[in-house]
């Protein structure tokens, strides 16, 4: 009946509402930036150093990479889809991943995790699409929602 996605067009008999913009950084441990990127972030190097992805619909790794080393580039990958399981295996040094700014801040400020390439954040807008037809049925979890969201999320440009 409804879900955040960040998809703008609205499937089929829904509403859309946009909520903000959701930042993730391309972070990594210390001790993996050493291992895998001490002669810096490379084709190459970033060819051989293992990532970390969610599931097989997750692209945000390839889009970040694309947006970064303007070309796409197969890498070793651990699936984990978990969003607590990533930010752990980050802070292990298993691999690297794009984590939501709001579950890695901290780790940033501390240095515990890096940036891969600093000040390349990777912006995904997020929307609430909501059917018509229970619409006024989910308006309470609807302001919920865009409350929270306006809350934590960078306004939409």
């Amino acid at each position: 009946l409804a879900a955040v996605t960040a998809h703008a067009k609205p499937v089929q008999g829904c509403r859309v509402l946009a909520l903000g913009v959701l930042r993730y950084h391309a972070t990594a441990s210390p001790d993996f930036m050493a291992r895998h990127f001490a002669g810096g972030v490379t084709p190459a190097a970033l060819a051989r150093a293992p990532g970390l992805t969610f599931n097989q619909k997750d692209r945000l790794q390839a889009s970040w990479v694309r947006k970064v080393l303007g070309e796409d580039i197969a890498y070793p990958t651990h699936w984990l889809p978990s969003t607590d399981g990533f930010v752990k295996a980050s802070l292990s040094g298993m691999g690297w991943g794009l984590n939501p700014v709001q579950l890695v801040g901290d780790h940033l400020k501390t240095g515990r995790l890096v940036e891969v390439v600093p000040g390349t954040p990777l912006d995904i807008p997020l929307y609430w699409q909501v059917n018509r037809l229970a619409a006024e049925r989910l308006g309470v979890l609807t302001s919920h929602v865009v409350e929270t969201a306006r809350g934590v999320l960078i306004p939409m440009p």
